[in-house]
């Protein structure tokens, strides 16, 4: 048997598949691969497109995946793991600096609440384990790494290496590696003059091109059963989705569900939201912004506010007791198909 995770993302798979415009995953024009990759199914499913081009495409994507895993892995022996446990420890090269620069901006563009600089409280939790431990961590120690405000403003540039000044500053790429992985696939196709192909890496889409002059359709899962459909969306040439939610990696604690999405502000694995979902329209780092973009919402207890905060209008969140808050550019993209009466929208 698949182990449950591995089960939803599979679903997922073969939902995008169903959903197809007027096309089946069965026809000679379309050629799918899959790949586990970070223990997540990458998927690319593309048409009209040579054989040993799409192959050639892939190949590359995946050779920078992993080796990108190598450097930024947050409990296997990699560059991170060492940088993470070893307060004197610094990062020197260009690249790595790079990436965790573009990490650094989006924690300021989402005030924080995409922080790749808490690793420790991840660690706390037991998420940064392959099978998830679970417990509750003590109050003492999340108060104390809490306290210290963990972030990546915390990384001093010295003689062009980063040095950091919090010994609670723990680095943890997981908010962003997904949708960083997709531009890199964009980047692919470009240089490959690649026209149309559908990328999802465990929930975040990348629609590139269109077949046959329409748009790729995908569905949203149900945050409260991964084998039932909550909406429907069409996703236009250069746009992607991402998707947030506390049903992916959790365990169970007195009646509470706790995951592996931490709140920055308060150190809590707990959230009164099961999902946010984002629509980024084309742009640069599209993939990178539909994988960080979820997170405010998921975490937010004034969506309102985070929306203006973030000047950011396409989401809807779910909420605990079956309530979705969508704004009206997302509901005018999106497609419901949940039974009657299982949920209650209202607008943002």
């Amino acid at each position: 048997m698949l182990p449950r995770q591995l089960f939803k993302t599979f679903f997922n798979l073969l939902i995008i598949c169903l959903l197809l415009l007027n096309s089946s995953c069965t026809k000679p024009n379309f050629y799918e691969k899959k790949f586990l990759v970070y223990g997540t199914i990458l998927e690319f499913k593309f048409f009209e497109t040579p054989k040993n081009i799409a192959d050639e495409a892939m190949a590359n994507i995946i050779a920078q995946l992993n080796e990108l895993n190598s450097i930024f892995h947050p409990w296997q022996n990699t560059v991170i793991k060492k940088f993470n446990n070893n307060q004197i420890a610094n990062i020197c090269d260009d690249r790595q600096i790079q990436i965790i620069y573009r990490a650094s901006h989006y924690e300021k563009v989402t005030n924080g609440f995409f922080n790749p600089a808490i690793g420790a409280l991840i660690e706390a939790w037991g998420f940064h384990t392959d099978e998830i431990v679970e417990k509750t961590p003590d109050d003492a120690l999340i108060d104390k790494i809490i306290n210290s405000r963990p972030s990546l403003k915390q990384l001093n540039l010295n003689q062009g290496c980063l040095e950091k000044v919090n010994h609670f500053l723990q680095i943890d790429l997981g908010g962003m590696i997904k949708g960083y992985a997709l531009d890199l696939a964009k980047d692919e196709y470009q240089k490959l003059n690649i026209k149309n192909v559908l990328t999802n890496f465990g929930g975040n889409i990348y629609a590139h091109g269109q077949p046959e002059n329409r748009f790729w359709e995908v569905a949203i899962q149900d945050p409260y059963d991964q084998t039932q459909l909550l909406a429907k969306l069409k996703l236009p040439p250069g746009s992607a989705i991402g998707t947030s939610g506390n049903y992916e990696k959790y365990f169970m604690h007195n009646g509470k569900r706790y995951s592996h999405l931490i709140n920055p502000t308060n150190g809590s694995a707990f959230s009164n939201h099961s999902s946010a979902t984002v629509f980024i329209s084309p742009q640069d780092e599209v993939g990178v912004k539909s994988d960080v973009f979820s997170k405010p919402f998921y975490f937010s207890s004034d969506l309102k506010q985070t929306q203006l905060d973030m000047n950011f209008n396409n989401f809807f969140v779910t909420d605990l007791n079956r309530n979705i808050y969508i704004t009206e550019s997302m509901l005018e993209k999106i497609e419901w198909v949940f039974e009657e009466g299982k949920y209650f929208v209202q607008g943002i």
